[in-house]
C-alpha cells in the first residue's frame, strides 16, 4: 500500500490525535518508542508495567487520543513497518520494493511505502508515513540530508538505513559494496581500451553510490598507471536523457569513437549507446559500454547490456529482517551490512 505524499496520512499529519498530541509527542516524554507507544495503546500485556505506567503518565499528561483508525488496525492484529524511499519509479525500485515486500509478508508485517519524489516543498519526508500505525522504518538516503535525519531520529522508531553507512546506535543499515563490481567493470574496460580513453558517467555529484563508483573508477586507472583527469568524471543525473546527452556532447568535441564508458546505472548506459547509435558508431566495436544494477534493460537491448550486478531484492529483504529484528530487540548491537556487486559481461563491451 502506498501512503499519499501530501503530508497527511490517517486524516492527520504526522499521526496526530484528535487531543492535539502527537505519537511521536508521548514517546519523546516517555522516553521509548512508537512502537512501544502503540503497544501500550494496543497490547499493554507485551509491555513491561515500569514502562507501560510511563507511557501512560505521558499520555495523560499531554492529553493525547489514539487515532481510532490506528487502533481498529491493530485490534485486526496488523503489524506494520514503513520504507521511505527517494522514488518509486524504475525497475530499480521495484525490484527493491519485491524483496522488501517478499520478506515482510514472510514474516508476517505489512509494508506502506512513501516517496518524496514529488514533494519537494518540504525537506523532510517521514511524517508522509502513518508513524501511529508502523512498528519501524526503513529509510533510504541516497545523498546527504541533514534536516531528514533528524527528523528520522526524533520519531524514536526503531530504523534500518539503506544506501547509507550510519553510526549512529541502535540504528542498523543496508549499503551496496560498490569496490569489488566496479573495480572488475573498470579492469575490464582497460583491458580493451587505453586509461585516456575510459570514461565515467555518473548520477547526482553528492549520490552516496556515485561518488563510491567515480572514487573506484578513478583509483583503478591509478593502478594501470594512469591518474584519472578532471574530464574522465562526468556526474548529472541518473536517467536516459542524461546519457544520451554526455554521449552527443562528446561526440560533438572528441568523439567516441575508441571510448569506454562506465555508466552509474543501466538507464545512463542506455542513452550512452543512443548517442553511439544516432552518430553512426557500432557497439562494441566503436565503443564499449559498461551499466550498473543489471536491471532487466541490460537484457532487453541491443546490443545486451554489460553490467555491473546489484541484488536489490536481497538488499530489499535484508532491510526488512534487519528492522523487524531491531522492533523485536530494540537493544541489540547495530548491524552494518554491506551486499556485494558483480560484473556481467555481455554484448556492448565484449
Amino acid at each position: 500500500m502506498r501512503a499519499r505524499t501530501n503530508g497527511k496520512a490517517g486524516g492527520r499529519p504526522g499521526g496526530m490525535s484528535r487531543g492535539g498530541a502527537s505519537i511521536q509527542d508521548v514517546a519523546r516524554e516517555a522516553k521509548v518508542s512508537i512502537a512501544t507507544v502503540s503497544r501500550v495503546v494496543n497490547q499493554p500485556t507485551l509491555v513491561t508495567e515500569e514502562t507501560s505506567s510511563r507511557v501512560r503518565d505521558a499520555i495523560k499528561k499531554l492529553g493525547y487520543v489514539p487515532n481510532a483508525y490506528a487502533q481498529g488496525l491493530s485490534g485486526r492484529g496488523g503489524k506494520v513497518l514503513g520504507i521511505v524511499l527517494p522514488d518509486i519509479f524504475g525497475e530499480f525500485y521495484s525490484e527493491l520494493l519485491r524483496g522488501a515486500d517478499g520478506e515482510a509478508r514472510r514474516l508476517g508485517y505489512h509494508l506502506l511505502v512513501s516517496s518524496d519524489a514529488h514533494d519537494h516543498g518540504h525537506p523532510t519526508r517521514t511524517e508522509n508515513l502513518a508513524f501511529g500505525l508502523i512498528d519501524g522504518l526503513a529509510l533510504m538516503m541516497t545523498e546527504p540530508n541533514v534536516e531528514l535525519w533528524r527528523e528520522t531520529l526524533d520519531a524514536a522508531l526503531p530504523t534500518v538505513v539503506l544506501d547509507a553507512e550510519v553510526s549512529e546506535p541502535g540504528v542498523d543499515s543496508v549499503s551496496v559494496d560498490n569496490t569489488e563490481g566496479t573495480r572488475e567493470a573498470t579492469e575490464h574496460l582497460l583491458s580493451t581500451t587505453p586509461p585516456d580513453r575510459c570514461f565515467f558517467v555518473g548520477g547526482p555529484k553528492e549520490n552516496f553510490d556515485t561518488k563510491a563508483r567515480a572514487e573506484v573508477f578513478c583509483a583503478t586507472l591509478a593502478t594501470a598507471g594512469r591518474p584519472c583527469t578532471e574530464p574522465q568524471v562526468s556526474c548529472g543525473e541518473y536517467s536516459v536523457d542524461w546519457g544520451r546527452a554526455w554521449g552527443r556532447e562528446r561526440q560533438r568535441g572528441a568523439g567516441l569513437k575508441g571510448c569506454a564508458v562506465l555508466a552509474a546505472n543501466d538507464e545512463i548506459a542506455l542513452g550512452v549507446m543512443q548517442a553511439a547509435q544516432e552518430a553512426g558508431l557500432r557497439v562494441p566495436e566503436d565503443l564499449k559500454i559498461v551499466g550498473f544494477d543489471d536491471t532487466r534493460l541490460a537484457t532487453l537491448v541491443r546490443p545486451s547490456l554489460s553490467t555491473v550486478r546489484v541484488p536489490l531484492q536481497d538488499v530489499g529483504a535484508a532491510a526488512v529482517r534487519l528492522l523487524v529484528e531491531r522492533v523485536t530487540d530494540s537493544e541489540k548491537p547495530a548491524t552494518r551490512m554491506k551486499v556485494g556487486t558483480k560484473l556481467v559481461i555481455r554484448e556492448s563491451s565484449r
